[in-house]
């Protein structure tokens, strides 16, 4: 549901949730007053986890992080797939 900006003269400016369809021209301010709709910028990138992982990726792109050494632990080898139809895969 989209958030609307109202113009209040007494109070300043306040939103309003309206669906699109049912949008006012003008809306109750709390001090009673009348306020006309105005334009605002839409809200497109207000946070958000989806946000947040974009803008970390992107700065790890810029600047990655520099290790000096191999990690410490216990190196795995390839898992084995149960799978007999990856048996018949040529092979490296």
């Amino acid at each position: 549901m989209p958030v609307y900006r109202f113009q209040c003269t007494d109070c300043g400016p306040f939103e309003a949730r309206y669906s699109m369809a049912d949008v006012p021209d003008s809306a109750s301010c709390t001090c009673g007053a009348s306020a006309r709709r105005g334009v605002s910028s839409p809200a497109l990138g207000r946070g958000g986890s989806a946000m947040a992982l974009l803008d970390s990726t992107r700065s790890t792109a810029e600047t990655p992080a520099v290790v000096d050494r191999v990690p410490a632990g216990s190196r795995r080898g390839t898992p084995v797939s149960a799978n007999p139809l990856h048996a018949t895969l040529p092979r490296p």
